[in-house]
């Protein structure tokens, strides 16, 4: 009797172990892959906000070369309409001297 009963309590006693074993190994593998994912996700995380602030700086520095340009085109448009200015009187002057 005491065969029969001791026979299948230390196959539980090997078995229990092993299962609980296998179930750590297990957890280990699925935190080792939650681990990678962070990592992997931290890394594409710090990467995209570098971008996005390299991003900022570049419009920022076009944003003040625009302010730049529209300066100057003004500068050159109001130029423009005084040399257009110019030769129309000059225009009128060279009429004038020709009718006379």
């Amino acid at each position: 009797m005491f065969r029969v009963w001791i026979l299948p309590v230390l196959a539980v006693c090997l078995v229990v172990p092993f299962a609980q074993a296998k179930d750590v190994s297990m957890q280990q593998a699925t935190y080792n892959n939650a681990l990678q994912k962070l990592e992997r996700s931290e890394a594409e995380y710090k990467a995209d906000t570098q971008a996005v602030g390299d991003t900022e700086k570049l419009i920022e520095k076009k944003q003040k070369q625009l302010s730049e340009e529209k300066k100057k085109a003004e500068i050159s448009r109001k130029n423009y309409l005084d040399a257009k200015e110019s030769l129309e009187r000059a225009q009128t002057v060279l009429d004038n001297a020709w009718k006379n």
